[in-house]
């Protein structure tokens, strides 16, 4: 595994890397997606927009905690910008919604509003899914809130089967979709 800090993967039009929280301008990228409320609405079970700059840094903290083995919450940004965050890639452990252990993974994607509709997420998408499927997973998730049409749009152009709606996951009812990957 690369080191931490450094370069993650690459895809056509992005970098992925770890966050990094003693960087003021990745701590200005996160606090501006994660101040805004139409991205915080689609995170977590219960969606909080980041109050301040301390939140920020104390989230891209987070984010580099989570890096374990093949998982982790990392920073993409455009390959050819000034390596400014647009985003974030999940690939993490599923947490069941009764708070017992689950052998599930899922991927998902954080992105700036300003980079909506340009396809990035479908691409940082496919990263997560061969990056999931190289550590050797054979079933992959996402799970998204019914309302978010992109992003189910973007598990539709992954190949992501739709299950439907689900409370078993972060204790709220959200849209699962699996992919399999073997």
């Amino acid at each position: 595994m690369e080191d931490i800090g450094g370069e993650i993967g690459q895809t056509p039009r992005l970098a992925i890397r770890d966050w990094r929280p003693d960087s003021e301008s990745d701590v200005d990228a996160a606090y501006d997606t994660y101040s805004r409320p139409e991205v915080a609405r689609w995170l977590g079970a219960k969606p909080v927009v980041c109050a301040d700059r301390d939140e920020a840094r104390a989230r891209i903290e987070r984010f580099v905690s989570l890096r374990t083995g093949a998982f982790g919450a990392w920073a993409f940004v455009q390959s050819d910008d000034d390596q400014l965050p647009i985003g974030t890639a999940l690939f993490l452990d599923l947490p069941r919604s009764d708070g017992e252990p689950s052998t599930q993974v899922e991927i998902g994607w954080h992105l700036n509003p300003a980079s909506w509709g340009r396809g990035f997420a479908t691409e940082v998408g496919g990263w997560l899914v061969e990056r999931s499927r190289n550590a050797g997973y054979d079933v992959l998730h996402a799970v998204v809130y019914p309302d978010n049409v992109k992003s189910l749009a973007v598990c539709d152009r992954l190949g992501m089967a739709r299950l439907g709606l689900t409370d078993e996951w972060y204790g709220v009812q959200l849209v699962d979709h699996t992919l399999l990957l073997h």
